[in-house]
């Protein structure tokens, strides 16, 4: 999937809403969490059903001329193989107050037993930052997070959230995992390119430890020398750091974002966004073990291991 998005400030498609916001009571009514409440339940409800299965930006203007005045409810449709990936870049205009994700998604509860069921989604975010998520389910079921103003980790709030400048939740404080899993794709993109990948030629694989200054491993470093210099070179980069270096190369090569799309994003989206456009670790490790041999394979394992001594377990992902 890329994750290559639209150019900035590119809109997308109009679709024409049939969803109207009350205009006495918006007006009337100072709450911005009731507000929110309104239009998550206007749009979990439209009049025609298949209003909302193709995911869309939603967007509500205030008329700050006419005493707040709400305008009704806009959509855009979200279109690409990447339908969030096409928000990238959007940023508001003074006179929107709301914008949100409405999509049809499916659902499961915690209970592992429980299949997925089909659901009706809506996430909103206005610009003070109080945001509202709305998940409707079959049962005529509706889960509610917020309104609130907490900041909630995901594609779409973070994508939300950007429209309007506002900051996201922060990155993770550790790249391990991260500079783990960039380092295997960088693994497999060569051993498919070049059967027979040997451990020597794996060990000058590694992309960060020239942003830190460490020295690239020599072709004598065993498993357990490259987890630290690994792990080292982990805890010596932080986010803020990495994304500034990305900035100055003009795009991220674990991510495919370019620079202005880097730029939109504050340094918690740009993290998030990053390590998800990567296969997990377990993941990395099950396509490498066919095309390497027994003996660097192992070799490999061993690194990512002692790199990672609360197992290799992408439950964090």
């Amino acid at each position: 999937m890329s994750t290559q998005p639209p150019a900035p400030h590119q809109s997308a498609p109009h679709q024409s809403a049939p969803h109207q916001f009350p205009r006495d009571q918006a007006a009337s009514d100072g709450s911005v969490a009731e507000q929110l409440r309104r239009v998550a339940e206007l749009l979990l409800r439209p009049a025609d059903p298949d209003d909302r299965r193709e995911p869309s930006l939603v967007i509500m203007r205030t008329d700050r001329k006419g005493a707040g005045i709400r305008t009704p409810v806009e959509h855009r449709a979200l279109i690409g193989p990447d339908p969030i990936a096409s928000i990238i870049g959007i940023r508001a205009r003074p006179s929107w107050e709301v914008v949100g994700v409405v999509a049809s998604a499916t659902a499961q509860r915690s209970e592992r037993q429980c299949a997925p069921t089909p659901c009706g989604f809506v996430h909103l975010v206005h610009r003070s930052g109080v945001s509202i998520t709305a998940v409707e389910l079959p049962s005529a079921e509706t889960i509610l997070l917020g309104p609130d103003t907490t900041m909630r980790e995901g594609r779409i709030p973070d994508a939300c959230r950007r429209i309007f400048a506002l900051d996201t939740t922060p990155p993770p404080s550790d790249m391990t995992a991260f500079v783990l899993d960039a380092w295997l794709s960088l693994v497999l993109r060569s051993a498919l390119l070049r059967p027979g990948l040997r451990w020597t030629e794996i060990i000058g694989l590694g992309f960060v430890h020239h942003l830190i200054g460490i020295s690239s491993p020599s072709a004598g470093t065993t498993p357990a020398q490259l987890a630290a210099l690994t792990r080292t070179a982990a805890s010596e980069l932080d986010w803020h750091r990495y994304r500034s270096a990305c900035l100055a190369l003009g795009g991220c090569p674990a991510s495919e974002l370019d620079a202005e799309a880097i730029d939109w994003m504050d340094t918690g989206m740009f993290a998030r966004w990053c390590h998800d456009a990567l296969p997990a670790t377990a993941e990395l490790l099950d396509l490498l073990e066919p095309v390497l041999d027994a003996t660097t394979f192992d070799r490999l394992w061993a690194t990512v291991s002692l790199c990672r001594p609360d197992g290799i377990d992408d439950g964090d992902r």
